[in-house]
């Protein structure tokens, strides 16, 4: 009998008094161990497969979830649920600053059949898109992955382009040597694909993303550290060799992964006015840490292709 995995999602509600002004401070938590307050990294894994081994016996019909708290600082605190769903399309998250609350749609999550739909249909070629809290767009989770690529051009599309890896292998590492037009040929193929619309996201939409919140130099502090990106001087093993499996290291308090190093990102935005050119955050495996920083711009002509330079999807939310 086909086994019927779960979708686990991570909603993350974030709780501001009414003085905190932003999302987040500089001091951020620890979210590589996944910990809320009250539980070990232990007990949180052992609850999450908890939840994962009900839905898989149950075929989804049964979903349960938890809750805990983590603190950020003084004044705010992150409400972290844990869920078990196989509709997680129509699932929200709230989101808390004094005593207005929204309320944001989670979209396209991932069980063994592939994505779903809006209309519950499977969607294997969905990407996984996180919204950006009190921000009416969403952004990709990754950065598109040689196999979405080469998922486009066996159904015709990219114009045919074979985009090259270097020699580091395909699957899940970021699809690189793509410029601009590439990325508008691809998300012309995914939307078309799977019925929703898709662009590159802005500069600010970039910039807001990547920090998550935070207002250190890199989203998880003003030390670059080590492991916790891919760059030339990162402390991981791909630094400066090649690029990293998408998902390599710990995600942002947005959970989004690799927003710094791995593959620089192309935006939607112009140069100074000049839409011949585009312009391109992140840093990548094979620059210096300076460069991950959210106030780093760059820009390439459209048609430019590099070993270095990749880019992930947006969509605007109601």
């Amino acid at each position: 009998m086909k086994s019927v995995l779960s979708t686990v999602l991570l909603a993350l509600v974030f709780a501001a008094s009414t003085e905190a002004g932003a999302f987040a401070s500089s001091a951020q938590p620890d979210y590589k161990d996944n910990a809320v307050r009250g539980m070990t990294t232990g007990e949180f894994n052992d609850k999450r497969m908890q939840i994962a081994e009900i839905q898989e016996r149950t075929h989804g019909d049964n979903g349960e979830a938890f809750e805990g708290e983590r603190p950020i600082d003084g004044n705010m605190t992150q409400k972290v649920v844990l869920a078990a769903t196989t509709s997680g399309i129509r699932l929200t998250s709230q989101h808390e600053v004094g005593k207005q609350q929204q309320t944001v749609q989670t979209i396209a999550l991932s069980n063994s059949a592939g994505r779903q739909n809006e209309d519950g249909g499977a969607c294997s070629e969905c990407p996984e898109m996180i919204p950006i809290p009190g921000n009416k767009f969403a952004i990709g989770k990754y950065t598109v992955t040689f196999k979405e690529w080469d998922a486009c051009v066996a159904a015709g599309g990219c114009g045919g382009y074979q985009a090259p890896d270097n020699g580091w292998g395909r699957g899940s590492r970021p699809v690189i040597n793509v410029s601009w037009d590439d990325a508008q040929a691809y998300i012309q193929w995914i939307s078309g694909k799977t019925g929703k619309t898709y662009r590159l996201p802005t500069k600010d939409e970039w910039e807001i993303a990547a920090q998550a919140g935070s207002t250190s130099d890199y989203y998880w502090g003003n030390d670059v550290g080590r492991n916790n990106a891919n760059c030339d001087g990162c402390g991981s093993e791909w630094d400066n060799r090649r690029t990293a499996p998408v998902g390599s290291f710990k995600p942002n308090a947005f959970g989004i992964y690799d927003m710094m190093g791995n593959v620089w990102q192309w935006t939607d935005t112009c140069w100074q006015g000049n839409c011949a050119k585009r312009m391109f955050f992140g840093g990548s495996w094979n620059h210096r840490p300076q460069d991950m920083r959210a106030i780093t711009r760059n820009w390439f002509d459209t048609n430019k292709r590099m070993r270095y330079l990749g880019f992930r999807l947006a969509m605007t939310l109601p």
